[in-house]
């Protein structure tokens, strides 16, 4: 059970990852050939990117002090990925308490980000 559960959230974590990788490349305007890439992939998925980019020229693109929102983003991925490991390595399903205090943030920023998306901005970015 914790190996699926580990394989589940690595999976999960992982393409939270790539997606945060994309915004940042066009956060940042850099690694246009990562950009060109998992523009393919998401585009292969059936997602539209194009209204992303506008998003991410928006305030609501960086909420921490000013960075860009993938600055956050990608180091809680890699620790999910961490996370997703040590439960197929221990085979013990366990969440330390600040997994879960930046879970709830993250929800909480996500709820919020939506929000901007849909009702305040009018853009459906599906990333």
């Amino acid at each position: 059970m914790a190996a699926a559960a580990g394989a589940l959230l690595a999976a999960l974590a992982a393409a939270a990852l790539l997606i945060n990788l994309y915004f940042a490349s066009l956060a940042f305007g850099r690694w246009p050939g990562l950009r060109r890439v998992l523009g393919r992939l998401f585009t292969a998925c059936g997602a539209e990117t194009s209204s992303c980019a506008v998003v991410v020229a928006t305030p609501y693109a960086r909420l921490f002090g000013g960075a860009p929102n993938v600055v956050a983003g990608i180091p809680w991925c890699v620790a999910l990925l961490g996370l997703a490991g040590q439960w197929i390595v221990s085979g013990r399903v366990t969440v330390p308490w600040p997994y879960l205090a930046v879970a709830a943030a993250s929800l909480a920023v996500g709820a919020y980000l939506i929000y901007a998306l849909v009702a305040v901005l009018k853009q459906a970015c599906p990333l």
